[in-house]
């Protein structure tokens, strides 16, 4: 009798623990896996009729140098950006904003980009704020769109700049089978997130014109700081076919003493006169894409200075694009002769 009364049981007990299973193998055999490019077809039409649009991009490297004396160490890891973008169109859709901030920088360089820009004029936008002013083509280009790692030593020295401005800028003006693309600023001069320290303003600008494939163009920039005069002008090109694209520039002028880009102390009192030039090449195939850039660099070429010195470098690299090209591995060999040797590995999303 106990042995039926505990058979009874466990049959009123499995019964529904077998039709639970039942129903969870049928619910199972019914979930369609989502598509991943149909999922990121959705996220982009979220995006785009949000009003404010969130973007992220981070970068983590890992740096071997050939000599310690550079960094301390041979071998470190480097969070490099951490960028967090908010962006959006104001109604009417001829306003726009943009606010860029890293919490991976200085705190003094935390705070990137904020500017709002108007749109109601063809070919004429009127911008104001902090952000990118006019400057050499691989200066003024997004950290997430770089050929290489790093960019060349010359483009550092006059670009990836930011400072407030006013910029009245346009894009694709029609010059027969030519467009071309302006850009002209009023620059305070005093920096990223630095106060105003003199009733002078820089001036900057850029120019350059598109044909099929060629671009070509040229910037310039004209200062006055409290501590003595900054300039420069570059000549660019670009010509890029299917996967091939070639680019490279020449940038000189004078940095004022105590200019970040300045290798002379302070302390003399003294401007510095660099220049330099790099000539790239990249060809893509597919999710690969290879590279080879050489550069030359000279911090000081006054005549005289212990500082004119040719700083040579050849740069190759391997990038691994994955994810509609939010996901890049980049793997980067410098070869700087006479100094050191240095490979550097970097994960970048790009959101």
């Amino acid at each position: 009798m106990k042995k039926s009364l505990f058979l009874l049981i466990a049959l009123l007990l499995g019964l529904p623990l077998a039709a639970v299973k039942v129903w969870a193998d049928e619910e199972r055999n019914n979930v369609t896996v989502p598509d991943s490019e149909a999922l990121s077809d959705r996220i982009e039409a979220l995006e785009k009729n949000s009003p404010v649009k969130i973007g992220v991009l981070l970068q983590v490297q890992y740096l071997h140098n050939s000599i310690s004396s550079l960094t301390g160490n041979y071998d470190q890891f480097i969070g490099k950006r951490a960028e967090i973008k908010f962006s959006g169109d104001l109604k009417p859709e001829k306003i726009s904003f943009t606010l860029v901030y890293d919490p991976l920088q200085t705190p003094t360089k935390q705070l990137k980009d904020y500017y709002g820009k108007i749109s109601y004029i063809p070919y004429a936008d009127f911008q104001f704020g902090q952000g990118k002013y006019p400057q050499g083509l691989e200066g003024r280009t997004p950290s997430g769109d770089l050929d290489f790692v790093n960019r060349a030593l010359v483009s550092t020295a006059f670009g990836d700049k930011r400072d407030l401005f006013f910029q009245v800028s346009g894009t694709g003006l029609p010059e027969g089978g030519v467009k071309n693309d302006y850009a002209l600023a009023l620059v305070q001069g005093a920096g990223q997130n630095t106060p105003e320290n003199n009733a002078d303003k820089d001036l900057a600008g850029r120019s350059g014109w598109q044909w099929d494939d060629l671009w070509v163009g040229l910037s310039g920039y004209l200062g006055w700081e409290p501590t003595g005069v900054r300039d420069n002008y570059g000549l660019e090109g670009r010509w890029s076919y299917k996967g091939l694209k070639l680019q490279g520039e020449y940038l000189q002028g004078q940095l004022e003493p105590g200019n970040g880009g300045n290798p002379i102390p302070a302390v003399n009192k003294l401007p510095s006169n660099p220049r330099g030039y790099y000539l790239s090449a990249n060809y893509r195939l597919e999710d690969w894409r290879l590279g080879a850039r050489w550069e030359s660099y000279n911090s000081d070429s006054t005549v005289g200075s212990v500082y004119d010195v040719n700083n040579d470098v050849l740069t190759l690299g391997v990038d691994w694009f994955q994810s509609k090209d939010r996901f890049r591995v980049y793997v980067d060999f410098e070869e700087h002769y006479k100094q050191y040797e240095a490979v550097l590995t970097q994960v970048e999303v790009c959101l």
